[in-house]
């Protein structure tokens, strides 16, 4: 019978076969949900909808019928049952073989973060014995949930619920799945995510990433203040950072002030001033530090129900009275209603006391596990749309940023309507390399998923931190998302800082979030003995970023890499939208090892190298066009993304800067000269360039050659 919150015994067969599946993209729309579906058929695209709900008394519970598969990633958080629903920044790729009970074996040793599997997936990619990919997504409906969960017995079920006392109600819609098959892993997570995001055949709120505006702010290096001092923070405390930021030389441009500053008894919130014992001023010594040539954003940690565990019952805000309701779990707590009217209210509320007080964006936190909050009362599942949808507006409405922090859950990500950027994983622990090196796999591989509808956020990390802050500051930069320290000011490591911003502070991103590369989607990276794991970045001027990362924590030995001409194709993986992938050029590529400052031609061969140990290798693809390759600024990890080529001729290339700086180029046939460059030979027909003294800012210089 269909679920509220309870679990179902009973299981009905699902098959789609051709010609014959209901509620879909292709085929007959109006046809019921036959008793048997098989997914992974010749069908294009495929959405499952049901015009209701099973009746009462019958199961909801539907097995799928998997085609052939070698191997499959079961994309979820640890085995804590609520944790499927509440996942916060979680999930995990649990990679299994042609058996999907084999995750659940255990493993030696245990997972340095994230133990064990829960049973429940947001989504499940699979690869096919055909060659295929099949990408499996559970969806989101104005009153229901749905989820795949893997049985004891190996089988995988799709269920929906409305998590709360009720059923789902007799003349509501359920969207259960969209699926896709097709040649290349990327276009078949790409196509399942456009399908439940732009169908016409229910509502959803959610958007694709390219269609969302990006947050000024988060253009920018940050900084928080959680990992530093966690919630051991007052007036002093941020005043000094302050002062440590404006005299530390690095261009912090925006400032967090995470968890910590409540006017709140035992994690419920009394209102939404700062704690007076510790903020005895407000937040005016604060915000009034903030300067157009400095830290000229703040922004402000508050959990999606205003704090951990709601809101007060005696709580100093009347004006929300109207709004709450009495939460079913927590003796003192309260919630906002569930009604679409008292969610506007409440964050409405919530986003006009921010903006007054002089922030400029939030963070909000503890998003997925609302749902849980939620539980006792009729419909959970609509609950917590209601407030993430309030949230997504009010934000909007009043020209607030919004960063998403623990939300993994597929009602959150399914209506996350405006906002640009969510956290990929569990919090960065500062000098901690077990968790850092899950931090990292976790922060890298969630971009093939959640990339498609935002900015991934991988989460502050201490820049001084000796063992890990150069591979994350890496994999930051590869991601195109938020940046930001959180390290003492006074510990602050220009050389790992430096290289991921310009001299104002603004950041240099990708074109398009980096991605893992086909070969490591499917690789169990923490126990991988062999080979290194690899992500791709798509740049300016058709270039392209690999990172390569050993993350084992079970590799005695070294683990071998390699770099060749078809990993370049796969650099527009994640753009949007997708045009196809890249072609090797004629004249082919360059290829240019960061970290040794050395580069060389790639020719089919490939480049190989090896890994001993954790460490992260950053290697920059270029076109070769006419015996020219542009590597650019060779200071900045993205260094392709520091130039644009605006023409190139046999004999000259002309290059805007947005800072002029240092260049590499690679001239096939001639030394490079310009009249405002000095340049000398690296080796292997590369070259780099410094400009003359008092060359600064946005620019452009033109670069001949002689002797061609």
């Amino acid at each position: 019978m269909q679920q509220t919150f309870s679990w179902r015994k009973c299981s009905l067969w699902l098959f789609v076969i051709s010609g014959l599946f209901a509620c879909t993209e292709k085929g007959h729309p109006d046809a019921p949900v036959p008793d048997t579906i098989r997914v992974g058929t010749d069908a294009t695209s495929n959405l499952i909808v049901l015009d209701r709900p099973d009746a009462a008394g019958t199961s909801s519970q539907r097995e799928i019928m998997l085609p052939e598969f070698e191997r499959y990633v079961h994309v979820a958080a640890d085995s804590n049952h609520f944790r499927w629903i509440g996942a916060s920044n979680r999930m995990f790729p649990w990679v299994g073989k042609n058996d999907l009970q084999s995750i659940f074996s255990e493993k030696d040793p245990v997972p340095p973060r994230i133990p064990h599997p829960n049973r429940r997936a947001l989504t499940t990619i699979l690869e096919l014995s055909n060659g295929h990919y099949l990408t499996l997504l559970p969806l989101a409906g104005e009153n229901s949930v749905s989820w795949l969960e893997v049985t004891d017995d190996g089988k995988l079920l799709l269920d929906y619920g409305s998590l709360g006392t009720e059923a789902v109600p007799s003349d509501s819609q359920v969207p259960l799945l969209s699926w896709y098959e097709s040649e290349n892993v990327y276009e078949s997570i790409a196509k399942a995510w456009e399908i439940a995001l732009t169908s016409d055949k229910f509502k959803t709120a959610g958007s694709l990433r390219d269609q969302k505006q990006y947050p000024e702010p988060l253009a920018y290096l940050g900084w928080c203040t959680w990992e530093q001092y966690h919630k051991n923070i007052d007036e002093a405390t941020l005043v000094g950072a302050i002062d440590k930021i404006d005299n530390s030389g690095i261009p912090v441009r925006w400032f967090l002030i995470d968890d910590g500053h409540q006017d709140d008894d035992g994690g419920f919130l009394k209102s939404f001033d700062p704690n007076p014992e510790k903020f005895p001023n407000g937040w005016q010594p604060i915000v009034s530090r903030k300067r157009e040539d400095g830290i000229k954003w703040m922004g402000i940690w508050h959990g999606f129900l205003s704090h951990w565990n709601g809101v007060h019952i005696d709580h100093r805000m009347p004006e929300l009275a109207p709004f709450l309701t009495p939460n079913p779990q927590r003796e003192k707590g309260l919630l906002p209603k569930d009604d679409m009217a008292s969610s506007v209210a409440f964050y409405d509320y919530l986003v006009t006391r921010i903006q007054d007080q002089g922030f400029d964006f939030m963070k909000t936190d503890n998003v997925s596990r609302s749902t849980i909050e939620y539980y006792g009362l009729p419909n959970a599942a609509s609950a917590q749309r209601e407030n993430v949808l309030a949230l997504e507006q009010a934000c909007f409405e009043h020209g607030i940023g919004l960063m998403n922090c623990s939300a993994q859950n597929t009602i959150d990500l399914l209506n996350a309507t405006n906002s640009a950027t969510m956290r990929t994983s569990p919090d960065y622990q500062k000098h901690n390399l077990p968790t850092s090196k899950s931090q990292i796999l976790q922060s890298v591989f969630n971009v093939v998923w959640l990339g498609q509808s935002l900015w991934p956020d991988h989460d502050m990390f201490h820049s001084s931190d000796e063992e890990v802050g150069a591979a994350m500051s890496i994999t930051k930069a590869m991601s195109g998302g938020p940046i930001y320290l959180s390290d003492d000011p006074a510990d602050f490591n220009p050389a790992v800082i430096n290289t991921l911003c310009y001299e104002d502070g603004r950041l240099i991103r990708p074109e398009a979030p980096g991605v893992p590369l086909p070969e490591s989607i499917f690789s169990d990276a923490l126990y991988e003995t062999d080979h290194v794991y690899k992500t791709i970045s798509p740049l300016k001027n058709k270039a392209c970023a690999i990172a390569a990362y050993n993350l084992s924590v079970t590799a005695e030995a070294p683990l071998n890499g390699k770099i060749v001409p078809k990993d370049y194709t796969y650099a527009s993986a994640m753009v949007q939208p997708f045009d196809g992938f890249w072609e090797v050029p004629e004249e082919g590529l360059v290829v240019y090892d960061w970290n040794k400052q050395t580069g060389q031609k790639l020719t089919d061969a490939g480049m190989d190298f090896k890994m001993d140990g954790f460490g992260c290798e950053l290697f920059l693809l270029c076109p070769i066009s006419q015996q020219w390759a542009v590597i650019g600024r060779p200071d900045k990890y993205l260094a392709p993304a520091t130039v644009e080529i605006m023409d190139m001729e046999e004999d000259r290339v002309t290059l805007s800067f947005t800072e002029i700086g240092p260049v590499v180029l690679y001239s096939g046939q001639g030394r490079p000269s310009s009249p405002e460059m000095e340049f000398s030979s690296i080796g292997n027909n590369f070259y780099k360039g410094i400009p003359n003294s008092g060359l600064q800012g946005a620019g452009t210089i033109t670069i001949t050659r002689t002797d061609i």
